[in-house]
């Protein structure tokens, strides 16, 4: 079960909030991914992944959205491809 300090709050452009749980971290092309699935679908067989970039600054930690098409195809892709994806 997981505790609230351990889930990520998602907030969406029109203010939407979503919980998330941190499924998995990647490094591609010299930048971190998060993996997140929301809270109540962290144990689906096939739970539906949110990719988001991942940085920090000094202390705070940041989970942007990938707007440029090219690099979420690329990150998608590459996930996509890694053991025990979904997709193999």
């Amino acid at each position: 079960m997981t505790t609230k300090e351990e889930l990520i709050e998602i907030t969406a452009n029109d203010g939407t909030v979503t919980n998330c749980e941190l499924f998995d971290m990647v490094e591609f092309n010299g930048k971190y991914y998060a993996l997140l699935v929301e809270e109540n679908h962290a144990d689906d067989e096939e739970p539906e992944l949110m990719i988001l970039r991942y940085r920090e600054v000094g202390e705070d930690v940041y989970f942007e959205q990938i707007t440029d098409n090219e690099e979420f195809k690329e990150i998608s892709e590459y996930v996509e491809s890694l053991p025990g994806s979904q997709e193999e």
